[in-house]
């Protein structure tokens, strides 16, 4: 059973996500809540704010919502698709359209109405109002209540589908067995443990010295962690250590400038799996419309989550090999001045490391957020740089040399050649 609801969600994204020519800047970054809203000619989208629409407010075209909730208020009218990722989504108004929810929970009141196609993958689904065309629902649980009324049909799982008698539906039901996936849970709502100021910072002078010990036990945990996991890399690796750190003593600026550089690609790749990520979702949500498609709409998932890891793993890796390194250049520095003899690769490395997390610590204490980050990613960045370099120590990266010229014979005595022309050659004497 082909259902066109299971393609709304893809619909929805591409119009969302693809910025036309005509698309102007709105309003620009909301500074009190870091927030984004862009204005299309054919509707809005909002990123990081949590979006409510008044009553007798009436929405002409398109509506998003990326990492923030969206609030239908009864009497609100949205002429247009309505598409919510990572964000719940309460709808007592009137769309015109269809509606599509990712990673979020969904609550249609009584006096709910959507005209269209309703799709869901991840979180609660809770249906009371009317539903003009199909509902599906992947991946978390689907409620129909008493008042709820489906024109067309309504595809549920892998979950539960709950249906309570006086439900109307004009079509079929069909439920989809299979296990459901942790990463697709609904957004949860945050609610503060301890008083906070509007700064954001502890209330109390307890809750302030509490914090500091938080964050100088995170502080030694990862500094020991660092110099365990520098000593094993000289261990097991001495050879790729080596080179890139020969690559860093010969390329210093040129390693520097390609670590910040490997730093924006790798955000920006970030980014863009996110996006896919989320095609891949509705994707795969179509392929498991039918069951028969089911396993291939799960590894379409198990890759897109995969896609995720795969840049900030091999951030990670580069990072820590291209730190280590560092410090191996820094120790033997350090040791030379010390004039300490026969000093180990091991030695050279821990006193490295010493030398250069104390400063990073010392920020994470005072502010980890602001002040930490931008030393280690500056710090990183020239071993980052040559573990590019090298293709992670498996080359040697030496410095460009220009070519050295032949040396020119030396020249004659002035008047040598003028004695030379004219005699004739004599034969060597025969014995």
């Amino acid at each position: 059973m082909r259902k066109k609801g299971v393609w709304l969600g893809l619909l929805a994204l591409l119009i969302l996500l693809v910025l036309p020519a005509t698309a102007v800047w709105a309003d620009g970054p909301d500074r009190s809540t870091n927030s984004w809203e862009w204005n299309f000619d054919a509707g809005k989208t909002y990123f990081d704010e949590d979006v409510t629409v008044k009553q007798g407010e009436v929405v002409n075209g398109d509506l998003g919502v990326f990492n923030g909730s969206l609030t239908l208020e009864d009497g609100s009218v949205v002429n247009g698709a309505v598409f919510v990722f990572n964000g719940n989504v309460n709808a007592a108004g009137r769309v015109n359209g269809d509606l599509a929810v990712i990673k979020g929970d969904l609550v249609v009141a009584q006096a709910g109405w959507v005209t269209g196609e309703m799709f869901g993958m991840g979180g609660t689904r809770e249906i009371a109002g009317r539903v003009g065309g199909n509902l599906s629902g992947l991946f978390g649980k689907t409620v129909l209540r008493s008042t709820a009324v489906v024109g067309g049909d309504v595809l549920g799982g892998p979950g539960d589908l709950v249906v309570e008698p006086g439900a109307q539906i004009g079509g079929q039901v069909q439920r989809i067995p299979g296990p459901s996936l942790p990463f697709l849970r609904s957004r949860p709502e945050v609610t503060p443990m301890v008083p906070q100021l509007p700064g954001g910072q502890p209330n109390t002078l307890g809750e302030r010295v509490g914090g500091f010990i938080g964050r100088l036990v995170a502080a030694m945990v990862l500094s020991l962690a660092l110099l365990a996991a520098g000593a094993l890399i000289v261990a097991i690796w001495p050879r790729p250590t080596q080179r890139v750190a020969d690559c860093i003593a010969d390329l210093p600026l040129r390693s520097l400038g390609l670590g910040l550089l490997t730093f924006l690609i790798a955000v920006a790749l970030e980014l863009l799996a996110v996006i896919l990520l989320a095609v891949i979702g509705v994707v795969s949500a179509g392929l498991m419309a039918t069951v028969i498609l089911i396993p291939v709409g799960l590894l379409l998932l198990l890759l897109g989550v995969l896609l995720l890891v795969v840049v900030p793993l091999a951030l990670a890796v580069g990072m820590i090999l291209g730190w280590v390194a560092l410090a191996e250049v820094v120790g033997r520095k350090l040791l030379g001045v010390l004039k300490a003899q026969r000093a180990t690769p091991l030695a050279a490395v821990v006193v490295g490391l010493l030398a250069t997390v104390w400063l990073p610590a010392v920020l994470w204490l005072i502010e980890p957020c602001c002040l930490a980050w931008p030393v280690i990613v500056l710090i990183t960045s020239v071993g980052l740089g040559a573990v590019i370099l090298t293709r992670f120590g498996t080359r040697q990266c030496l410095p460009t040399r220009p070519p050295a010229t032949p040396a020119e014979p030396p020249a004659l005595p002035a008047g040598a050649m003028d004695q030379e022309a004219g005699q004739p050659d004599v034969p060597p004497a025969s014995g």
